[in-house]
């Protein structure tokens, strides 16, 4: 039985090695793949003349119509988007550029609640202005 024991013994004195080798093998390729990965965001860019602003009090934001060269209708979203420059966004006329991310929501007042009032291509989360 002592051999018996003794020779257990001596197989995992020699196979600990290569176990752990194996292990710290396996961590390190994981952690390679795992740790070092930099989010992907969804960022698109516009930029063009404001030909319209709609106010959307009932979700407590604005649609921006911007025209051409990158046409579309953002979302002001205060808290979420970070203005630069000189924070011409109430009003037609001055030249924008930003970048958004898709989605977002404009809600006008009904005798019921709220409705949407336009669907636009995103929510700006930069933009920067002209005078």
């Amino acid at each position: 039985m002592k051999q018996y024991l003794n020779m257990k013994h001596s197989f995992l004195v020699r196979k600990s090695p290569f176990i752990f080798g194996i292990t710290v093998s396996l961590f390190v390729v994981v952690a390679s793949f795992g740790l070092f990965v930099k989010p992907s965001k969804a960022i698109l860019e516009f930029g063009g003349p404001i030909t319209n602003v709609f106010y959307c009090p009932c979700s407590w934001n604005l649609a921006i119509a911007v025209g051409l060269p990158s046409p579309g209708l953002f979302m002001y979203q205060p808290g979420v988007t970070m203005v630069y420059s000189f924070y011409q966004l109430f009003r037609p006329g001055p030249w924008v550029l930003g970048t958004y991310t898709p989605g977002g929501s404009c809600m006008q007042f009904i005798p019921y609640g709220c409705a949407p009032m336009a669907f636009p291509q995103g929510t700006i989360t930069e933009v920067g202005t002209s005078l």
